[in-house]
């Protein structure tokens, strides 16, 4: 896509009149005109949102494409750049959200008095006295700080549950996983939360015996939202959202919507219809880079659209404003100049309400947003296709020549000399056992007709081509291997761990960025929605937000395997197996958290000791039966004799081994004096002369002297792995 030039618009101007005298009608001017100012400051980020989602679908700029087509050239994508984002994508969510289990936790402050205080044997005076347990112990300071300890980690788990079935309840992870498909396509994820949606549950209340009455029940609870980039708009001027003043949310609302608006509190019902009065496109902004949004969607354009087109401005509100909605309670004093971070609710240049913000303290603003790749200067990110745009390019460009050149070179270029020859058929199409006329009377078929061929280029673009699929991988920095594509490396298990192992390190990165700009932030949010709104008492404390999405996740199986295989080794060693005694209860706590389980399932230290103890006390008071101590030493009888009977066949295997060797060697020693008996009588016989003997008794010996040490090589090994043993010598017992 071609950039487009973009003027400043103006504030829309809308089918109706403007009060001056009217707070609201003077909110509503300084808003469009806030809103037409960000509309345009964010143009770029419009146009390459759309250059991004085209390369992700794999689709050309239309004019870009028509071109081609009508010159008769390739125009094909391929579409590397989405198989990459979709890799990315998967890499991430599997290591922030695997088996949907949750990536953070919430633990209680440390309060270093009550940590002093856990192992004070001091008495703990209370309004002068002294008090004692049911047992008759004195409570001492130590005893009510631990009691204090446990309470707090109680509020905390119930706190941490709470949390997690409000975040189960509106499918956050869900809801995460599309704000990371939007970091990975466009660069920039927005979550929204927390938000309070209402839901109705059906009740059936026993009005008789037997008779029961459905009626429907209103709750209020805390969710998280999903915002799309394109319908995002932040103070421009930010580089963070923490350092944004204020945002504007699009959202699309029916004519019915509207009137329900009617219900909530702060939503004046004649604004509501002066909004109704209006058609639905007197209210949209109409941008073409939405327009290219909606297409690549398969979606008509916004002049089509029939929903309103409504916004939410978040951000600094005059609190006479918010008064005159019904928002706040009214004050006494000049309050002129005073302004509240507060919601608007905006559509057609006409306010149709406001409320304050659920939370309390400054410049909150409910928007999380996570980048892919960072931009310094931006709240809106970089993502995968961004990234990999000019090899994607390049990728593209090839393979078009590539076919191109292949389209020519696939058959022979002919030429023909129209005046000369005809075809029979009158077609100048090419087909088999065709007859073609000729006119005129020539030597040669070639003078009137003949074929040549283009040079190829095919191997020389194939290596160009390959070239550039290695810089996409490097600049995208996801190798094959992470889209489980081995490629050259290596198949042992150690060196593919290794590989595994660097192909994440971007990714973990990114996850501790997750944990950063979403998680943390957002968790905490919920825990100040529960502190200030919440009517559990027993969840309030004060906690603090652990984002686990690389120390639990990324490390929890493998620590549970290290756990096991440290059990296995300990157990089976003699040294090492009491230390495991020692340490039991602790290396059941360090394998109940790998495996995600409460706390509770493992029993604390002070019931395990009295486990210990009332085992021992057990054991020690009640008598021996005289049976079993009569089948322990029988036991024991049983297994001296084992080791005997077992120490004797030693001894006898022994015995044999050394008789195998002796009978063995006398039969060497036997073999050899026959071997020179034989020798003396060939030379005998023969009349051999002396140098013939005396080589031929060399010959002998260096024989005699080989068998002789593989003899008793085998003797050794034998006596190392067992009679069964064999060296491999030829003919020996």
């Amino acid at each position: 896509m071609s950039d487009k030039q973009v003027m400043k618009p103006g504030p829309k101007v809308y089918g109706h009149e403007y009060n001056p005298e009217s707070k609201l009608d003077v909110l509503a001017q300084d808003l469009e005109r806030k809103l037409s100012d960000t509309i345009f400051e964010r143009a770029t980020i419009d146009h390459r949102m759309v250059e991004d989602l085209q390369a992700y679908h794999g689709v050309y700029p239309k004019k870009e494409s028509e071109d081609r087509e009508n010159a008769g050239r390739a125009n094909t994508n391929v579409k590397l750049t989405r198989a990459k984002t979709n890799a990315g994508e998967a890499q991430l969510v599997d290591l922030l959200f695997p088996n949907d289990d949750k990536n953070w936790g919430i633990r209680p402050t440390p309060v270093p008095e009550i940590s002093k205080l856990l192992k004070n044997d001091e008495p703990e005076i209370v309004d002068g006295e002294q008090y004692a347990d049911e047992q008759g112990n004195v409570i001492t300071k130590g005893m009510v700080a631990k009691r204090k300890q446990e309470l707090l980690d109680e509020r905390c788990q119930a706190m941490e549950e709470e949390i997690n079935d409000q975040l189960v309840e509106c499918s956050y992870n869900s809801k995460a996983r599309q704000a990371i498909h939007d970091s990975c396509v466009i660069g920039t994820g927005i979550l929204k939360g927390p938000v309070v949606v209402g839901k109705l549950d059906k009740v059936y209340l026993e009005t008789a015996p037997g008779e029961f009455t459905l009626e429907m029940k209103e709750s209020f609870q805390p969710a998280v939202e999903v915002v799309r980039p394109w319908d995002f708009f932040p103070d421009m001027s930010a580089s963070s959202i923490d350092e944004a003043e204020f945002v504007f949310e699009r959202r699309y609302m029916s004519r019915q919507q509207l009137r329900d608006l009617t219900r909530r509190k702060g939503f004046p019902k004649e604004q509501i219809q002066r909004v109704l009065a209006m058609n639905a496109n007197q209210t949209q902004h109409t941008s073409t880079y939405q327009d290219d949004v909606r297409q690549l969607a398969g979606l008509s354009d916004t002049l089509n659209d029939t929903r309103y087109e409504t916004w939410e401005y978040h951000g600094p509100i005059s609190y006479q404003v918010l008064e005159q909605l019904g928002a706040v309670e009214p004050s006494e004093g000049d309050n002129s100049q005073t302004e509240v971070i507060a919601t608007v609710f905006y559509c057609g240049g006409i306010v149709l309400g406001a409320r304050t913000h659920l939370m309390e303290y400054e410049n909150y603003l409910p928007y999380r947003v996570f980048n892919w790749e960072k931009d310094d200067s931006c709240i809106f990110g970089i993502g995968i296709p961004r990234m990999a745009k000019d090899e994607q390019a390049i990728i593209n460009s090839v393979w078009r020549m590539i076919l191109d050149n292949g389209a020519i070179t696939a058959g022979p270029q002919i030429g023909i000399n129209p005046e000369a020859m005809e075809p029979a058929d009158g077609s100048w199409a090419l087909k088999p056992f065709k007859v073609w006329k000729m006119k005129k009377q020539y030597q040669d078929i070639r003078q009137v007709f003949s074929s040549f061929e283009f040079k190829s280029n095919l191997n020389d673009l194939s290596a160009i081509y390959q070239t550039a699929r290695v810089l996409f991988d490097e600049v995208v920095g996801i190798p094959m291997l992470g889209q489980g594509e081995q490629g050259q490396s290596t198949q042992t298990l150690g060196g593919m761990s290794m590989l595994m192992n660097a192909a994440n390190t971007v990714r973990r990165r990114q996850v501790k960025s997750f944990d950063d700009d979403i998680t943390s932030p957002l968790i905490k949010d919920f825990y100040h929605y529960n502190m200030e709104n919440s009517t559990k008492p027993d969840i309030k404390g004060d906690f603090q937000v652990d984002a686990r999405g690389t120390s639990a996740l990324l490390v929890k199986e493998t620590q549970s395997q290290a756990i096991a295989n440290f059990i296995n080794m300990a157990g089976n060693s003699e040294i090492f197996a009491p230390a495991l005694k020692i340490k039991s209860l602790e290396i059941l706590r360090q394998w109940a958290r790998t495996q995600s389980l409460p706390a509770n399932v493992v029993p604390s230290d002070d019931e395990w000791k009295d486990y210990l103890k009332r085992a021992e006390e057990q054991a020690q008071s009640q008598p021996q039966d005289p049976a079993m101590a009569v089948e322990q030493l029988r036991v024991q009888q049983q297994q001296v004799k084992f080791q005997h009977e077992t120490q004797i066949e030693q001894f006898k295997a022994q015995q044999r081994q050394q008789e195998m060797q002796f009978e063995a060697g006398l039969k060497l020693q036997l073999a050899s004096s026959q071997e020179r008996i034989e020798l003396a009588k060939l030379a005998q016989e023969d009349k051999h002369n002396t140098e013939k003997l005396m080589t031929e008794l060399k010959k002998v010996q260096t024989d005699h002297a080989a068998n002789w040490q593989q003899f008793m090589a085998e003797v050794q090994i034998k006596k190392q792995a067992g009679l069964t043993a064999n060296f491999g010598l030829d003919g020996v017992a």
